[in-house]
């Protein structure tokens, strides 16, 4: 992500960081629109496997065309601004849950790169400590996210209307936490600071 200041206009996109020198590919999203101008003092964050950094520079390059990028000379050291195992946010994705044998589908209540919480109609028949595979649909153009799970707790919620499984991450591929990592700094940034 780009961030212009101080206006706050954001271009998503793939950020690749050298020492001094970040190149930010833009997203489809962004085409039709002007990229940052030269000169312009921008925030970059992006995504590393520890977290979520901030670093702030200014344009030196931008080239329009089927892919949009920009070149930002960097200024001072990347800040951490969020460690990635405790950024959360509230997102209803569907997903399917495989345990012991017995498949259900439900829908997420909130979802991190270390786990997710779940909800079903009914009492699930899963209990504390038991791993369960699941298959969660990201909102992304990409093939779903396969990966197992541990139960932490199951609780009822909504005077027995709903059930809440927390689980947190066995096994999941790097790339995918990666990708649920981006999907809740974009939510995050459309609907304020994640839990």
């Amino acid at each position: 992500m780009i961030e212009v200041l101080p206006s706050g206009e954001a271009y998503p996109g793939e950020v690749k960081v050298t020492d001094d020198v970040s190149v930010v590919i833009l997203s489809s999203e962004t085409r039709g629109r002007e990229v940052p101008p030269l000169g312009a003092a921008v925030r970059i964050t992006y995504v590393r496997k520890d977290g979520l950094y901030e670093r702030i520079g200014k344009v030196t390059h931008s080239a329009e065309g089927t892919s949009s990028a920009v070149n930002v000379e960097l200024v001072g050291e990347a800040i951490r601004t969020q460690r990635r195992d405790h950024a959360r946010t509230d997102a209803s994705l569907n997903a399917d849950v495989d345990a012991a044998g017995q498949q259900m589908r439900c829908v997420t209540k909130d979802v991190s790169g270390g786990g997710v919480s779940l909800l079903f109609r009914e009492l699930p028949p899963i209990h504390e400590g038991q791993e369960f595979a699941i298959v969660l649909n990201v909102p992304d153009g990409r093939l779903p996210i396969r990966a197992r799970c541990q139960v932490k707790f199951v609780r009822e919620v909504l005077r027995a209307s709903r059930w809440l499984v927390g689980s947190q991450f066995v096994t999941i591929a790097d790339d995918d936490r990666q990708r649920l990592v981006r999907f809740v700094f974009r939510l995050t940034l459309m609907h304020g600071r994640p839990r």
